[in-house]
């Protein structure tokens, strides 16, 4: 993308401040700033809106310039080339080059994931045990829009608590991680994928758990944890994303049905041993 460019005139009106012949006053030659994102994906590297954390490759026509930004973003090189990296807030960003005798500028948009979510890993097994009503499947997880790139930014899952009834009921109040840890560690982020975001470093192990309990008929039961994931552009402070939930239900029959965050997959007793990951 390109941007703008203004002339910058001599405040006085008269001689050249350059000490050109004849003291005319030298005329502003265009100027431009071009940029690229850093990331091949998205495949517009060309776009002025870009994701918190990412990083833009800017050109300028004019190789003696001096660069400056305004908004939550810095600016790292010299002379002709600098790179911008937006920071953790959403918001405009603005980069002038400031030459002897011309001004131009890039506006950029930045802004933060929305509404993330999971999907089973393709292709994995479901996890199962032959003959138990239980359920859980490797889950992948994508920060949104497809728009832009996160891939500077880390994420982490926060500890919570379980609330179960029925069959579940003996997890009551265990938590989602080990007892006295707050949260997972934190996790990078790969490439944007079309249609669904940017793509977390990680497989999370999503599980019913297989409490005791004879059958069929089984008692039917739910267990529900409230789920809180973070994410900071590498090394600063974290910002919470939407909270949603990691929830199994089992019917009488014994079909247990486990979602997280739009992930679901679903195991009957009968069905085959599944076992993506050791028990």
């Amino acid at each position: 993308m390109s941007g703008t460019d203004s002339n910058s005139s001599n405040p006085l009106g008269g001689a050249n401040p350059t000490g050109s012949p004849g003291g005319a006053t030298r005329k502003c030659t265009k100027c431009t700033i071009t940029s690229q994102t850093a990331v091949s994906s998205p495949p517009d590297r060309a776009r002025t809106t870009i994701g918190v954390g990412e990083e833009v490759n800017l050109t300028c026509s004019n190789s003696s310039v001096a660069w400056s930004v305004t908004g939550d973003a810095v600016l790292s090189g010299g002379g002709a080339s600098a790179t911008l990296q937006a920071g953790s807030t959403a918001g405009a960003v603005t980069v002038t080059a400031t030459g002897p005798t011309c001004t131009c500028s890039i506006a950029f948009t930045v802004i933060a994931p929305s509404d993330p979510f999971m999907e089973p890993k393709p292709g994995a097994d479901l996890k199962h045990h032959h003959g138990r009503p239980d359920c859980g499947y490797f889950g992948k997880f994508y920060l949104p829009p497809d728009t832009v790139s996160f891939k500077n930014l880390e994420v982490r899952e926060k500890n919570s608590k379980c609330v179960a009834d029925g069959f579940y009921k003996n997890f009551n109040n265990l938590t989602h991680q080990p007892a006295g840890q707050t949260e997972s560690a934190w996790f990078t982020m790969n490439d944007c994928i079309a249609g669904k975001g940017t793509l977390a470093n990680l497989d999370d192990t999503i599980y019913s758990g297989a409490p005791g309990g004879a059958g069929p008929p089984f008692e039917a039961g739910t267990e529900t944890f409230p789920i809180v994931w973070e994410y900071r552009v590498r090394g600063g402070a974290a910002t919470a994303l939407k909270q949603f939930e990691h929830k199994a239900v089992v019917d009488a029959a014994g079909k247990c049905t486990m979602t997280k965050d739009g992930a679901s997959a679903s195991r009957v007793p009968d069905d085959p041993k599944g076992e993506p990951w050791p028990d």
